[in-house]
């Protein structure tokens, strides 16, 4: 009796042991993949699904602008995820919709925009900075950025690493 008393709450430690830490990691790995950053397409969707996307690329088989040494394919924002799987080599992607200053600044928000730098010229707003929702970013000044937002005459334009074409 006492060695079937012994495995069975030997046994049972083992399970409880087993139960805590499958819990325990079931709740970090949630926790990574919800602050884990994203590529800023996905970000993207989220902005605006009324927009125009603009994919910096090298190569693409669909209807483009030729750059010399890559193209430009231009899209709704709704497009944006089957364009850019027949593009190749991308450099960089902006999207542009309308808004106010006020949702440049509830977008500069969410993102978590950090280490950020804001310039005024005359009509135009651009912020430039880094935040840790979106994947890569390039380095300006020294400092880490993969994302700027610009303002002018009632449209916004979001672009990472960098807004690459016009704003």
């Amino acid at each position: 009796m006492f060695i079937v008393d012994t495995v069975n709450t030997a046994h049972g430690k083992i399970m409880k042991r087993f139960v805590v830490a499958f819990i325990l990691v079931a709740v970090i790995t949630a926790v990574l993949t919800y602050n884990m950053p994203t590529d800023f397409a996905e970000a993207a969707k989220d902005l605006s699904a009324d927009g125009t996307a603009c994919i910096y690329c090298r190569s693409t088989d669909m209807p483009s602008v030729d750059m010399g040494s890559g193209r430009i394919v231009r899209c709704s924002t709704r497009q944006l995820g089957d364009a850019l799987s027949r593009c190749e080599g991308i450099d960089g992607i902006s999207i542009s919709f309308d808004g106010d200053i006020r949702l440049l600044q509830r977008i500069v928000a969410r993102l978590g925009v950090t280490n950020q730098t804001v310039q005024r010229l005359d009509d135009l707003t651009v912020v430039c900075g880094y935040s840790r929702a979106i994947r890569g970013g390039v380095i300006v000044d020294g400092r880490k950025v993969n994302v700027q937002l610009a303002y002018r005459d009632g449209t916004i334009t979001v672009g990472s690493p960098l807004i690459l074409g016009g704003y």
